[in-house]
């Protein structure tokens, strides 16, 4: 009887093994950019191993009977990890918002400024179209802010096989956020409808969302309290958010300090900047991601010229998600990368608005920080390759995310380096940070499945939803009026005349 056990114990640990080697899978590639001694590394022609979800190992040689594929002249990345998305809406404003802007309040379009509504059907291809956006720039895991269309987001990451954490969408007003909470009934001063009770209804609603998604699609899909501005929720609604979310075990998302109408109006109802807000209301903190954080005391256009807001930020270890794009765009920037690192605030990379390319964006986020620093040596590409990686990971609390070691989950880029932008490749983070785009990558995998193959996300028709996003996109256009009647063209004024 015992030689029988043995026996069925023995064929059981060879079954496993024969399975372990099917599921094995080793990857060469000319570089690959390893995790050692807490720091990327870079090593050539080596070997990187995958063992179903999860990174195996990474050696100089293949192990003995091993088979593998010989990637070429290429390099593998790890994913890219990003702080800041809105796939649900982030088109609704493509194409005419830009070059635009109310100089009564300091060239905002957060108020007054009318968007088309484009419907479910225009979230639903929004969403799909942004995702793919962001796996081809290689982003393997993306903070979904999240709204209206929370559940549909969370739902189309996780068929679509990525990973996503998605904010479940609070403000004092309705839940489709239909009304604006800020209104300027005289295009130069700003009112305020808080509706407290509404609010609360909202955190409720977050809560259920927190319920049904968190965990889901094989816990790829993750749900954190997203309060949708510093400006759109009380206090009350605030210190509410935070218990809830302490209570629930997840994270907070919030967007702060991301223009100048706000941080006036901020001091004007509080006599607080919205920093010292969210800091008396438990809302910073290694558990939150704080959207762009641009105007903070100390900045150049802010009236408060201390450093009381950074020193906040570093002294609660708060994580800041930096997109250089909407402010460039409009004449303004994060004052400087290197002063928040340097304060021991914990900054990523989130591409927010469009184009939603990780690559373009870690570029505009070194050219910017050294045109802000006025120096080149203290912001390199090594310090925001880390931040859309590593940094990333950091904020939302996974030391498996953003790296490539042993126990990290397979989620990876390939990049191609027979093409011109990425030709010739001495160091290759310099080249990724200074001189790739989104079609530098050819492929990418999250959790060991291959998502983007041949620089196309796999299984996804996008001419057949970009044509349908532009008619749905024209339609809403010839509907659009001001509160006080202007049509689209006068508002927002064409670069050229038509014919």
């Amino acid at each position: 009887m015992y030689c029988l056990r043995f026996h069925f114990l023995r064929l059981t640990l060879i079954k496993n093994e024969e399975e372990r080697e099917n599921t094995m899978k080793f990857f060469k590639a000319k570089y690959i950019v390893v995790w050692k001694n807490d720091s990327h590394r870079i090593l050539e022609n080596g070997y990187l191993a995958v063992d179903g979800k999860r990174i195996s190992g990474y050696m100089s040689e293949l192990p003995e009977g091993a088979q593998c594929e010989d990637l070429g002249n290429a390099a593998i990345i790890p994913g890219f990890v990003n702080l800041h998305t809105h796939p649900s809406e982030v088109f609704s404003i493509k194409s005419y918002i830009e070059d635009c802007g109310n100089p009564n309040f300091f060239e905002s379009t957060l108020m007054d400024y009318p968007f088309p509504a484009l419907g479910k059907r225009g979230a639903e291809i929004q969403t799909t179209l942004n995702l793919v956006e962001l796996i081809k720039s290689g982003c393997t895991t993306s903070l979904i802010y999240g709204g209206p269309y929370s559940g549909l987001e969370a739902e189309t990451a996780g068929q679509m096989g990525l990973r996503a954490y998605v904010g479940a969408g609070i403000r004092a007003g309705d839940r489709m956020e239909a009304d604006s909470v800020w209104h300027s009934p005289d295009g130069h001063s700003v009112t305020y409808d808080f509706n407290e009770k509404s609010g609360f209804e909202r955190i409720r609603e977050a809560e259920v969302l927190v319920k049904d998604y968190d965990g889901a699609y094989d816990n790829r899909i993750h749900i954190m309290m997203g309060p949708t501005q510093s400006m759109t929720c009380t206090p009350a609604m605030l210190k509410e958010t935070r218990n809830t979310a302490d209570r629930l075990g997840v994270g907070i998302t919030i967007h702060v300090a991301e223009d100048l109408a706000e941080v006036e109006g901020c001091i004007r109802l509080y006599g607080k900047t919205p920093v010292e807000l969210l800091y008396d209301t438990g809302m910073l903190g290694e558990d939150v991601v704080l959207a762009h954080c641009v105007f903070i005391s100390g900045h150049s256009q802010v009236f408060i010229r201390d450093d009381r807001d950074l020193n906040l930020l570093g002294r609660t270890k708060s994580n800041v998600a930096h997109s250089p794009t909407p402010f460039i765009r409009v004449g303004t920037n994060l004052e400087s990368f290197a002063k928040y690192s340097d304060a021991g605030v914990n900054v990523g990379m989130g591409t927010d608005t469009f184009p939603s390319d990780m690559v373009q964006e870690m570029r505009l986020a070194a050219f910017m920080a050294k045109s802000q620093e006025r120096t080149t040596y203290r912001t390199r590409g090594r310090d925001i390759f880390n931040a859309a990686t590593i940094n990333g990971a950091k904020a939302l609390g996974r030391s498996d995310l953003g790296r490539l070691c042993e126990g990290a989950m397979a989620d990876f880029s390939i990049v191609d380096l027979s093409t011109i932008e990425m030709t010739p490749s001495r160091d290759i983070i310099k080249s990724i940070v200074y001189s790739g785009t989104r079609h530098s990558i050819s492929r990418v995998y999250v959790e060991g499945k291959c998502v983007v193959q041949d620089g196309m996300a796999c299984g996804i028709n996008e001419k057949s939803l970009c044509e349908e996003l532009q008619a749905l996109g024209e339609e809403a256009w010839k509907k659009l009026k001001t509160h006080d009647g202007k049509l689209m063209d006068e508002f927002y004024p064409m670069s050229f005349e038509k014919l």
